[in-house]
């Protein structure tokens, strides 16, 4: 704590500008329709979701400076948001993925891979917010936070279509039904580049923006997903993803992901008081369920899990001056994990665990924006939240090789996260800022329940980060610069080591820069692209006696590359024909806690162009990989093996879009 007395150095960051830089920037929130955007914030806009064409929302959110996400087999990810790329509890727990500013998943019960489960093929707009996130949102929001934003209401019929030359195809449609009210959907299928792999997913959204009653505004969504992947596992060996002979293959056949989610929620906001002021209310319910095999580790067991939430989010609030709130989550969850394969080390066959779990949350957060001068804004912020699990083994109590079964226990975490913040207007085009903010979230249910051998139940305790950043914003005509520096220090950090072990009461620092630009170089011709250089270490000292584990402080944590970057030419010769080219850099990282393991990064291009047929029709293509590198989505070294998720050869999409 001491080194983060200094709470009045103070933050301001925005990525979205409006077209003149007097005006308020604004950020979609449930909570409040504009908000000054006093931290650091990227806005993905449609047109920028519509030219990538993603297939996965790692192709599109990597384009963010600090943003690294690595793509697994089918849907899978793994995160990194000013972070290394987290595994486990760690990152499920350490980014928070939003709908229209609602959860995805309750906290406790979040999903290391749950972009899957957002509507990103139908986004208006995509939010991304690097380092602890606004006094709004609590638990998870430590490292940052994703919003998918659900397109508006409008009369328009839209029709895409898309396929590949390796078995990927998908259908997405949006069609207004009746004034305010629209249906959306997605169907896509792929066969995997690897053997015995690829995946069937199916996205329903249903929206409604109009009025209840004479007073209320309402903008009302309800999602559904399901996902059935057929998993393709690691790699294993030296350099196997090299290998022409590996890399199509699939070690693990038998694996497998199916998820569905389930969720509605209602923003209703009227205004209050002096007719200023607005009154938001945002409930919300929802379920998830996951089942999966775990083939990323010896004895690979079957994992169920699944929870059902209801919850409410207030806001009072005045724009531009302060914004009150109430937050309060109501959730029941379980868990299963059996292995029917022979005991494997400590891995032993029959049952891990089963147990379910109560959750409440309620929280209470302020927002205050104080103008010290013309050109000088104050943001102050805090948010108290307090979590309560009530934890139900169905379980014998005891242990079974490395899986031990505690008894019915409750368990409560209290945090507090301040944030303050400082905006400077030094002139029209010039923005200074600096910021100092407090992320921190309570254990996931795992961390507490799913206890292994060299822990203790309950030993799991709440994890903090606390940030400095600093940066300025520079805009002229169409050239827009944004440069940012930032210091962060995790404490409690609970993470899985590499041999899947828990690790509690971990400490990490994190420094870094991040560069992001974009103008037009002629008429027809523009540029753009970003850059991170940061430095991940671990601050504290640890011997299990094992190379693999042993981790000393100052060592780089892994899958925490010094460099990456992302750069886009653009061209568009006419008003009808675009083509761009997009070359994207992945640094070196270790894979290991010891750094004995490494992996040497990879630079891959991909192209894209479109071409208006007509003002309802469009065709449109992208060629992945451009010059068939062999390169690792993902490299890790766990279990005394170096781990790959092989690229993607070269592969080709076509499709076409219709709005009308």
């Amino acid at each position: 704590m001491k080194r983060f007395l200094p709470w009045l150095l103070i933050s301001c960051s925005t990525a979205a500008w409006a077209q003149d830089m007097d005006d308020v920037i604004t950020v979609y929130d449930t909570r409040r329709t504009t908000l000054s955007a006093p931290l650091s914030v990227d806005l993905i806009n449609g047109s920028e979701i519509d030219t990538t064409a993603l297939v996965h929302p790692a192709e599109l959110l990597n384009r963010v400076a600090g943003v690294n996400i690595h793509r697994g087999s089918g849907q899978e990810h793994l995160t990194a948001i000013r972070s290394p790329v987290l595994v486990g509890g760690a990152g499920a727990g350490s980014f928070l993925y939003l709908q229209d500013g609602v959860p995805l998943r309750a906290a406790g019960f979040a999903n290391v891979n749950g972009l899957f489960e957002g509507g990103t093929e139908f986004a208006r707009q995509i939010e991304v917010i690097k380092g602890p996130g606004p006094a709004t949102y609590g638990s998870n929001a430590v490292h940052g936070l994703i919003n998918i934003v659900s397109r508006d209401v409008d009369n328009y019929r839209r029709l895409k279509v898309m396929g590949s030359d390796r078995g990927f195809a998908s259908v997405q449609a949006i069609v207004p039904v009746s004034d305010g009210f629209q249906i959306a959907s997605s169907l896509t299928h792929d066969s995997g580049f690897r053997e015995n792999s690829g995946f069937d997913q199916q996205k329903i959204e249903l929206k409604y923006q109009g009025s209840f009653g004479h007073q209320w505004d309402v903008d009302w969504l309800t999602a559904f997903n399901n996902l059935n992947q057929e998993t393709a596992g690691f790699l294993q060996g030296d350099d196997a993803y090299l290998d022409d002979d590996l890399r199509f293959t699939n070690p693990n056949p038998e694996a497998f992901r199916d998820g569905k989610s389930y969720r509605t929620q209602a923003r209703f906001e009227r205004y209050v008081l002096d007719g200023q002021t607005k009154l938001a209310l945002t409930p919300y319910a929802r379920r998830a369920e996951l089942r999966f095999l775990r083939h990323f580790v010896p004895g690979q067991a079957l994992e169920k899990n699944a929870h059902n939430s209801i919850g409410l989010q207030t806001a009072l609030y005045k724009d531009d001056d302060y914004n009150i709130g109430v937050d309060v989550e109501y959730s029941e969850g379980s868990l299963y994990e059996f292995q029917a394969n022979p005991t494997r080390f400590s891995f032993t066959q029959g049952l891990h665990y089963d147990y379910d779990v109560k959750s409440f949350v309620g929280a209470v957060y302020a927002e205050k924006d104080v103008r010290l001068a013309d050109d000088l804004i104050l943001d102050l912020g805090l948010r108290a939240e307090y979590t309560s699990y009530d934890y139900t083994n169905n379980a014998s109590v005891g242990v079974s090789g490395r899986f031990i079964r505690v008894g019915d226990r409750k368990d409560g975490f209290l945090t507090v996260t301040p944030k303050a913040s400082l905006q400077y207007i030094a002139s029209d085009h010039v923005r200074l800022y600096a910021r100092a903010a407090r992320g921190s979230r309570a254990p996931q249910v795992t961390d507490l329940y799913s206890v292994q051998q060299n822990q203790v139940a309950g030993e799991a305790d709440v994890e903090t980060l606390d940030s400095l950043e600093a940066g300025l914003k520079w805009r002229d005509g169409n050239w827009q610069v944004e440069l940012a520096g930032f210091t962060m220090w995790k404490d409690n950090f609970f993470f899985r080591n590499a041999n899947g072990f828990n690790v509690v009461n971990g400490k990490t620092r994190h420094v870094g820069a991040e560069l992001s630009f974009s103008g037009a170089l002629t008429d027809w011709l523009s540029v753009s692209g970003d850059g991170t250089l940061a430095k991940h270490t671990y601050d504290f000292t640890l011997d299990e006696g094992s190379p693999a584990n042993n981790i000393t402080s100052g060592d780089r944590v892994d899958t925490a590359p010094n460099t990456l970057a992302h750069m886009r030419l653009t061209a568009r010769p006419s008003s009808s024909l675009m083509a761009e080219i997009e070359w994207r850099h992945m640094g070196s990282y270790f894979t290991n806690p010891g750094n004995t393991a490494s992996y040497p990064g990879h630079d891959i291009f991909v192209l894209r162009s479109s071409f208006d047929v007509s003002s309802e029709v469009s065709i449109f293509g992208r060629v992945d990989n451009l010059f068939d590198a062999r390169y690792a989505d993902r490299a890790d070294f766990a279990f005394g093996n170096e781990r790959y998720f092989p690229d993607r050869p070269r592969t080709v999409f076509l499709g076409l879009s219709s709005e009308f």
